[in-house]
């Protein structure tokens, strides 16, 4: 996994704190396509139209974005 970040609100630290969401590694999914002559698309597919869950970097708490 790799990871997106952006800043956001935490209240739970309140404050403006880092935020961080999980991603697809995509250089592996795409290795995986190519092994599986493609069926590995599918998992890719739903793994990238999963909804991100967002988290304070400083206490772990989810964040709404």
């Amino acid at each position: 996994m790799s990871f997106k970040e952006t800043s956001g609100y935490c209240p739970h630290c309140n404050k403006d704190v880092l935020c961080r969401a999980q991603t697809p590694n995509h250089v592996l999914h795409l290795i995986l396509s190519i092994i599986t002559s493609g069926f590995w698309l599918i998992v890719w597919f739903i793994l990238c139209l999963k909804q991100k869950e967002w988290r304070c970097t400083q206490c772990g708490q989810k964040i709404e974005l």
